[in-house]
């Protein structure tokens, strides 16, 4: 069996991750590509020849036989073009920030339920092999119960929310088409920077491991200067009683590599996780420690670490429709994510910790 995917949005991420995992892949077929931009379009129509392309992806979803959909337009447009997709009976690769708020993210969840269908949305570490393990130890007891959990994220990004996209090209990697300058930069399109375009990424990946659900957030969160966030310091209140914080920054030296660092301490040891230089090691009471070694070795090229799988998510959605698999980043998690995210940016703007919405599957 061959996965018939439509592609809606053809712009920098799509044309190095998602179009090129498509190709690669010989159960998938890209069967339409939509984009409005008629220069991204067919720049991405000339490197990897759908079989058909559309400006608009109402067009495509009402002419094409198709069995999944990728969503990778902006972040402000997820929701409409998710819904619509799940409406038509697809199962939905939409890239991160799932949605931008908890009510389109309870929608979309809905949809899917209804339609049997599943939400894949790009996680890319949840597919790796240490990520893995982490949850597979917190699942299995090996730390106890949870106590305290840290994330920080610093990122390679201050000139995308400027929209000078044309400084970090090399760093970033333009394969086919540039990002667009205003994707990141424009709070109508984005819907905020570092929070809903980097951190959707650092705390999917801290709630994938724990399987922790956040209850109330207090956050503080600086522009310096730009119409998006640059830099955010969020505490947070889990169910259970957990404590954590995450903070993340866009301010890296683009001549240094990004940093993602996991610190997860329970009542019977913890677990020290540097994502993008893969060392993790779990540390028992009884003094001894457990350190997988790498799955590999570190890509210099953008930055991006090797247990970065680009390709992950689209591999996921074709076993999805040929094999009967289930996502590996649902869409349960990305609402929980849009939740945080959305209450921090509340907290932000009163001065005051808030509940985070209940998002149930």
């Amino acid at each position: 069996m061959t996965a018939r995917i439509g592609v809606a949005g053809t712009g920098w991420w799509c044309t190095r991750a998602h179009l090129p995992a498509i190709e690669a892949n010989p159960a998938a077929e890209l069967t339409a590509v939509a984009d409005p931009n008629e220069q991204n379009r067919r720049r991405a129509s000339e490197r990897f020849s759908p079989a058909a392309e559309y400006s608009d992806f109402r067009e495509m979803l009402a002419n094409e036989t198709l069995d999944a959909a990728v969503v990778a337009t902006q972040h402000a447009f997820h929701y409409e073009v998710a819904a619509e997709c799940l409406r038509k009976g697809l199962h939905v690769l939409v890239e991160k920030p799932m949605v931008l708020s908890s009510e389109h993210a309870s929608d979309l969840l809905r949809l899917a339920s209804e339609a049997g269908r599943e939400i894949i949305v790009g996680y890319p570490w949840n597919y790796t092999a240490q990520t893995n393990s982490v949850r597979e130890w917190i699942g299995e007891g090996e730390i106890g119960d949870l106590l305290y959990v840290h994330s920080l994220f610093a990122s390679v990004v201050w000139e995308l929310y400027r929209g000078d996209v044309d400084v970090v090209a090399e760093v970033m990697g333009y394969p086919v088409n540039p990002t667009g300058q205003s994707t990141y930069s424009d709070p109508a399109i984005a819907g905020g920077g570092q929070g809903v375009t980097q951190i959707t990424h650092s705390a999917a990946h801290l709630l994938h491991m724990t399987g922790l659900a956040p209850m109330e957030v207090f956050a503080l969160m600086a522009n310096h200067g730009l119409d998006v966030d640059l830099v955010n310091a969020m505490s947070v209140r889990f169910e259970g009683g957990c404590l954590g914080t995450i903070g993340s920054t866009g301010s890296t030296v683009r001549t240094q590599p990004e940093i993602l660092e996991c610190r997860i301490y329970g009542s019977r040891g913890h677990i020290l996780f540097d994502v993008m230089n893969e060392k993790l090691s779990l540390h028992r009471q009884d003094g001894s420690v457990v350190a997988p070694a790498p799955a590999s070795g570190a890509d210099s090229e953008f930055f991006f670490s090797s247990s970065y799988p680009e390709d992950a998510p689209l591999n996921n959605l074709v076993e999805i429709v040929t094999k009967g698999a289930t996502s590996r980043s649902p869409g349960i998690l990305g609402a929980r994510v849009v939740s945080l995210l959305e209450a921090a940016y509340r907290s932000a703007q009163t001065g005051q910790p808030e509940q985070v919405p209940e998002i149930t599957s």
